[in-house]
């Protein structure tokens, strides 16, 4: 089946009127930019069916959706509270999705031919008005929550509007890649040219009424393109995670969920959940301050229900990878949290840090770089080769008043052909931080020295060796110690732990023979170097 049109917009005339008496409303502008903006994009005119008109009579009405709706390959209705209660709107959407669909889908689709714009947010009782076929669609909001009082506000089409220029970007970026998936493969044409110019290749697809399924393409260049599940997040970190979708769709990624998990039983949110991540090869999850929204029957918040299917699945699929990121600051007095369920939850995740996991507390841009990093890695061949090539390091972590004690254990280290990297634990700002993070993701062994510090000191840098792979670490520890040196005290002579295969005890002067195992274990780990 042919298309006449590109896009049928659905909407009420009554959200195209201007409170200012300006000749074009809000839904005019709309109209224009998007014909503007999609054209430049793909090199060539855009076909937009709109009612100009207030059409009456049923001859008119079915010559509308004749002509308009089901000769239109994408629908986009513009939501608000009159949109919902107009029987015109909802006959409209019953004939797009009772058109007769392009072919037939072979497998189940993720990317709808609806694009629902959110004009106006729906008051509490009109929320169960929204048209079923579109009610789970996440859609582009055009509106945002004051966070210094709470109340909801549209978006200006005025150029001066940054919110609103940046969600009419992301609509014209998501229509331009579905219709070179979708359109120029239908009608057999040629779309390489109207590829290049979108920066985006285009793909033979399956469609359904509602639904196409395209393979993920790549930008022409890059690297070939994943599946990711980028986790539905609390309203707090909204504007976080659409910075990382459009950073993801840029680079020709497919992001899911596509559609808004259902709440009504916890059955369906863990169904729709586990139904996306077995297609993903990466879940990424942003934990902030709230909670958020809970299935009807459940306790658990949804961003906690995916986050503990997340790490299931990675359990289960070796291959699966997960990355968990929190503001910088978040639980310290600039950035409290009041709910204790979050607290709570918060406090799990951070000792909760498994192989195939990692978790951040970066900016947003660290976030992207290293989501890139994760579904681009360098090939593991060259990364052997050069990791084999260097000489092997050993994180030397003290107190700083165990400067000189350590000298000599440096001293043989080091006479050993192994680079040691002394960490001295005195506290410090982000920066030494961010060095002592660096050096538990990139060294090869690791030697805690209990000296000044007491038990709890050691068991803390011990848990920060099992946190490691929270930072990025992908390798296995070579070898890990305990040693045990002066002064003596009963808190030392009776220090026993599971977490490290080495504990050295030494009170008096430094004695080579102590560090000949955990040496050896370097060094046999490293191509049996002794």
């Amino acid at each position: 089946m042919s298309f006449k049109y590109d896009i049928f917009i659905s909407y009420a005339h009554l959200d195209d009127r201007s409170a200012f008496g300006d000749e074009k409303g809000w839904i005019d502008l709309l109209h224009e930019r998007l014909s503007v903006l999609i054209a430049q994009a793909l090199g060539c005119e855009l076909n937009i069916w709109r009612d100009g008109h207030n059409l009456q009579g049923n001859d008119e009405l079915q010559g509308a959706i004749g002509a308009g709706l089901t000769q239109s390959l994408l629908l986009i209705p513009i939501i608000s509270p009159r949109y919902v209660q107009s029987e015109w709107c909802n006959r409209e959407m019953a004939a797009f999705h009772a058109a007769q669909p392009p072919a037939q889908a072979a497998a189940p689709g993720f990317r709808s031919r609806v694009f629902k714009v959110i004009k106006t947010p729906l008051p509490a009782h009109l929320k169960n008005l929204e048209p079923d076929p579109i009610r789970n669609l996440i859609g582009y909001q055009f509106y945002s929550e004051d966070e210094s009082d709470g109340h909801l506000y549209e978006f200006s089409p005025d150029p001066k509007d940054k919110a609103y220029w940046t969600m009419l970007n992301r609509l014209v970026s998501d229509i331009t890649r579905t219709l070179i998936e979708l359109k120029y493969s239908l009608n057999s044409q040629p779309a390489t040219e109207l590829a290049n110019a979108a920066g985006a290749s285009a793909t033979t697809v399956a469609v359904s009424a509602t639904t196409v399924t395209p393979a993920p393409v790549a930008p022409n260049g890059a690297a070939a393109a994943k599946l990711v599940y980028l986790a539905e997040t609390t309203s707090d970190l909204a504007k976080e995670r659409e910075l990382v979708r459009d950073e993801l769709q840029q680079r020709g990624h497919v992001v899911l969920p596509e559609q808004q998990l259902p709440r009504e039983e916890v059955k369906r949110t863990e169904a729709a959940v586990r139904a996306d991540l077995v297609r993903c090869s990466l879940s990424v999850h942003l934990v902030g301050t709230r909670y958020g929204s809970t299935p009807e029957d459940d306790a658990r918040s949804t961003v906690r229900i995916q986050e503990q299917l997340a790490a299931e699945h990675g359990a289960a699929t070796s291959s699966f990878m997960r990355l968990l990121w929190m503001p910088p600051g978040l639980m310290t007095d600039s950035m409290p949290i009041t709910d204790e369920r979050q607290k709570s939850f918060v406090t799990e995740l951070q000792k909760r840090i498994t192989a195939g996991a990692e978790l951040l507390q970066t900016s947003v841009e660290d976030l992207k770089t290293r989501i890139v990093e994760k579904l681009n890695p360098p090939a593991k061949t060259t990364e052997r080769d050069d990791r084999h090539s260097k000489l092997k390091q050993v994180y030397l972590i003290c107190e700083n008043q165990d400067r000189g004690l350590i000298r000599p254990i440096k001293q043989y280290l080091f006479q050993q052909d192994l680079e040691v990297i002394t960490w001295l634990d005195g506290g410090g700002t982000d920066t030494l931080m961010d060095y002592h993070r660096k050096n538990l993701k990139e060294c090869d062994a690791a030697l805690v020295y209990f000296g000044s510090g007491d038990e709890p000191w050691v068991r803390k840098n011990l848990e920060d060796l099992e946190k490691a792979y929270g930072y990025g670490r992908e390798a296995d520890w070579l070898a890990n110690a305990v040693y045990v040196g002066a002064p003596p005290n009963e808190q030392k002579e009776d220090f026993l732990t599971h977490l490290v295969p080495y504990v050295i005890r030494n009170f008096s002067s430094f004695d080579p023979n102590d560090l000949r195992d955990f040496v050896s274990a370097v060094k046999a780990a490293a191509g049996g170097l002794q």
